[in-house]
Formats: structure tokens, sequence, C-alpha cells
């Protein structure tokens, strides 16, 4: 089970993964991204099953430091293909994350 933990400013970000159930896969590894803030936590639990997909937007959640409060529209913007489709994937943790 994948889980990264950084944190960045007066937030805690965590990528995690969980097992779903899908009608036409059966049960899958899904990955999901939480923020907790100095004062609200937001979640997002079943994002994408590819991987590489949800760590690219943690990656920029992470580097632009989001408030728990804009998760949920990142999130569904990411989605929605309002993101560029390549955008940089880091294989380097920051020091202040935990794999």
């Amino acid at each position: 089970m994948v889980k990264i933990v950084c944190k960045k400013g007066d937030s805690i970000y965590t990528l995690s993964a969980s097992t779903a159930i899908m009608e036409e896969a059966g049960v899958v590894e899904v990955y999901g991204i939480r923020i907790m803030g100095k004062y609200r936590t937001a979640e997002v639990n079943d994002i994408s099953a590819d991987y590489h997909y949800v760590r690219r937007l943690f990656d920029l959640i992470v580097e632009e430091e989001l408030y728990p409060e804009h998760l949920l529209d990142v999130v569904e913007d990411y989605l929605s293909g309002a993101f560029p489709k390549i955008i940089p994937f880091s294989l380097e943790m920051d020091q202040s994350c935990i794999a």
C-alpha cells in the first residue's frame, strides 16, 4: 500500500491507496489525496486507479501549497482535463516527504 506524506507550510499532504470495487474491473487499488491544514482538513479518497496520474496531481498540490478548502475543486478540474496533459512528474521526493 502506497502512502506518501509531505509537510509544507502549515499543511500536511498525504497521498494514499485504498481498495475499491469497480463494476467493470472488480477489486482495484485507488489513490487519493488528503490535506490537513491548520484549521481544516479535506480528503478525496478515490481519484483514480492510475498511481502516476494521481502522483502528478499530488506533486502539484504540494508544490503550490494548496489549502484544504480548494482540494475538491482542483481534483474535479484535474479529472475534467482542465490541466495541461503534461505536468512534470518528479521521482525525487522533497526532503519534507516520507514514503
